[in-house]
């Protein structure tokens, strides 16, 4: 039997990993339950739409998400000598990959856009 078939400490990584998503989910569910009430106390910054804001951020990730979701691959892979053929988890994981790197450029465009002052330039 060789490593590939056999790894050592499997169970102690997979225990982790959900862990850490446990974890990671309960962080995020905390964060958006304290962002939308500090939101509702504090009144608007004035000439920033941060409810616009946060309602663009919140529709462009779940377009992305599903997009990404229905352009996904399911093509096959092959992993460690074996065929990884499982749709749902292929087209998850490619989901995510593709959705986070579309999130990045477009987090990079837009800090680019703000530092330059374009926005304001052309509503002026």
């Amino acid at each position: 039997m060789s490593f590939y078939e056999k790894p050592w400490f499997i169970d102690t990584l997979l225990i982790s990993i959900y862990v850490m998503l446990a974890a990671t989910l309960c962080l995020t569910v905390w964060s958006m339950v304290r962002a939308f009430r500090q939101r509702i106390r504090e009144p608007q910054a004035p000439g920033l739409p941060t409810r616009r804001i946060s309602w663009g951020v919140f529709a462009l990730l779940i377009t992305t998400l599903g997009l990404t979701c229905l352009t996904a691959s399911t093509k096959p892979l092959l992993i460690n000598g074996e065929l990884f053929d499982n749709r749902i988890w292929l087209r998850m994981s490619d989901m995510l990959i593709n959705s986070s790197a579309i999130l990045i450029v477009v987090a990079v465009i837009c800090a680019a856009l703000g530092m330059m002052g374009i926005g304001r330039k052309l509503k002026n």
